[in-house]
């Protein structure tokens, strides 16, 4: 959908810049003005594709994480078709930052067999 969106306002661009140079010949002032907002309006265009597009690149990324994941016993598990599960994850860093910290395992800790690194919790 987005290459899609991209790629209309490249032919749109470029089809501006075909008409510029057919209108440089032109005398009428007003539709060499007219011309250069058709062209800026457009580079305004391309630009904010390309940030729309890099943010929906990094939503799709997100989700598709977040698909792959699983919750069992406090923890996050990854459940990929073809791979073996790996985890488990830290379930209060990915629930408050989004980042799958890798939870390391202390048997006979107090406080659970799991400890994370980053926010110092411990799951049983």
């Amino acid at each position: 959908m987005v290459a899609e969106y991209v790629t209309g306002l490249k032919a749109a661009w470029d089809v501006a810049k075909a008409l510029k140079v057919a209108t440089d010949a032109i005398d009428d002032a007003h539709i060499k003005l007219q011309m250069a907002e058709l062209i800026s309006a457009l580079a305004d265009a391309k630009i904010e594709a390309a940030e729309n597009a890099e943010k929906i690149s990094e939503l799709e990324r997100k989700l598709s994480a977040k698909s792959t994941l699983s919750f069992e016993n406090g923890m996050y598990y990854r459940d990929e078709e073809g791979k073996e599960r790996d985890g488990p994850f830290c379930a209060t860093c990915f629930d408050s930052k989004e980042k799958e910290i890798r939870l390391q395992h202390v048997p006979g800790n107090t406080f659970g067999d799991y400890h994370c690194r980053v926010c110092n919790g411990s799951f049983a």
